[in-house]
């Protein structure tokens, strides 16, 4: 992209939060279903902005490829709020149904499966857009993409290794209580205790996550690097994509990912134990959430495709 043709605001501070996630095509799809964070319709209708962006950033795209991210973004979102974000909202409105009644593990494991079963679709559907950027690559735009992805991850390790041994059961505690009460609303004591008592009972997995982040971008990075050496056809590429994006939802080695089923397991737990506890207000408070958040994917899929 040309300088001169960048705008400023928005867009660039939302930049950076995409770009640390690094996967191209795919951050930009978990951010639709992530975006309950932020505003929904805002962030959906930018999205081909905060891509191009991203993805500019990472590899200095030329013109050429400018104009094809661009318009291979644009029918990607363009199918996406045609045919996915109606299944969106019908999730979480059958989700507020759940809650009148108690709310087991296993119900919140089965949101979870459904959203990466949403995430893998979109995968699927990515792949050849993804494929037909990553023939065009030159060796010194993915030695940019490396050298990128290598800052970042030292910056979160130089995080992680400044906090490493020093953050305590409460700090924990605290961040997770944070995030609980951005959906329910202010937790009492007995609830804080449930979360010290369950993460009390596991260990950090900070360390974990990070190690697995590196992972899954020096897996990008090969199979990104094998494209840009053998040059296969388009299909050929996005194959190899595909089987890339099925590796993040659960890592490939048996060890690893019984450690994150456990994790899923243990937090669905505890997010169950959450909602059952919730006082009547705390429900209200969570059940106007989901409602927006639903709200806002139906009037996003009722718009069509932009003209």
């Amino acid at each position: 992209m040309k300088a001169g043709n960048r705008s400023t605001g928005f867009a660039s501070h939302r930049l950076g939060a995409l770009g640390r996630r690094a996967r191209a095509f795919v951050a930009a799809s978990a951010a639709f279903l992530l975006a309950a964070c932020s505003s929904i319709q805002l962030g959906y209708n930018n999205a081909d902005t905060l891509l191009l962006y991203s993805l500019d950033s990472y590899f200095d795209l030329d013109d050429a490829q400018e104009e094809l991210a661009r318009a291979r973004t644009r029918a990607l979102l363009d199918w996406h709020r045609a045919t996915q974000l109606r299944g969106y909202a019908e999730l979480i409105e059958g989700t507020q149904a759940k809650l009148a009644g108690p709310v087991s593990a296993a119900d919140v494991l089965a949101f979870q499966n459904d959203l990466y079963a949403r995430l893998a679709v979109l995968g699927e559907r990515a792949a050849p857009d993804l494929a037909a950027l990553a023939l065009t690559l030159a060796p010194a735009q993915l030695e940019r993409f490396a050298g990128k992805l290598a800052q970042d991850t030292s910056k979160a390790r130089r995080e992680l290794v400044r906090f490493a041994g020093r953050e305590s059961l409460d700090d924990r505690v605290k961040r997770y209580a944070e995030r609980a009460e951005s959906w329910f609303g202010r937790l009492d004591a007995r609830q804080r205790e449930l979360i010290r008592n369950a993460l009390a009972a596991r260990p950090s997995n900070q360390e974990f996550w990070m190690d697995e982040r590196e992972r899954r971008q020096q897996d990008l990075l090969a199979v990104l690097g094998r494209i840009q050496r053998e040059r296969p056809n388009e299909a050929t590429a996005a194959q190899w994509l595909r089987e890339y994006f099925a590796r993040l939802a659960m890592p490939a080695e048996r060890e690893r990912a019984e450690r994150v089923v456990a994790f899923r397991q243990a937090n669905a737990e505890l997010i169950a134990q959450l909602v059952n506890s919730a006082s009547d207000e705390q429900r209200a408070t969570l059940l106007r959430k989901l409602r927006r958040y639903a709200e806002d994917f139906t009037v996003l899929a009722a718009s069509g495709a932009r003209g």
